[in-house]
């Protein structure tokens, strides 16, 4: 082939796969590897948008994680937002904590809850903040 065949190819795939319905994109994006996303997401707007939007989360989240439905709703002080949120908590839960297949995403939002606690303060917090945010965070809601 040469070089002005292959650029037509490419052009041709291109077009091709820019014609393809929201739906089958994002089941095409939730088998690459989470590490990838981000450089996918800035190939198109479009693409970036679907990263943005909430049903790849919510397709993201029942293809990883199929139990999650069953799993430990976030009961506590921190809302559990969207899909993405709920996504990544559980993520957290099981690779970074290894809970020997128990997904809890209580442990998940708990951390990134800190976590983001410690990057916005500027000072460290009073010794209790923490302690009384985790107890609070595990006491049974009324």
């Amino acid at each position: 082939m040469t070089s002005n065949d292959d650029n037509d190819f490419l052009t041709s795939v291109d077009n091709s796969f820019g014609k393809l319905p929201d739906h089958l994109l994002i089941e095409i994006f939730i088998r690459v590897p989470v590490s990838e996303w981000a450089q996918i997401s800035c190939v198109k707007k479009h693409w970036a948008s679907l990263f943005r939007g909430e049903c790849l989360w919510q397709a993201a989240l029942t293809r990883a994680f199929p139990l999650a439905g069953q799993a430990k709703r976030w009961p506590g002080p921190i809302p559990r937002g969207l899909s993405r949120r709920r996504y990544v908590a559980l993520h957290v839960a099981t690779h970074i904590f290894s809970l020997d297949g128990e997904v809890d995403e209580i442990v998940g939002h708990t951390y990134l809850f800190l976590k983001e606690q410690l990057e916005l303060s500027t000072m460290p917090p009073p010794s209790g903040v923490l302690h009384g945010t985790i107890i609070g965070m595990f006491s049974p809601s009324s």
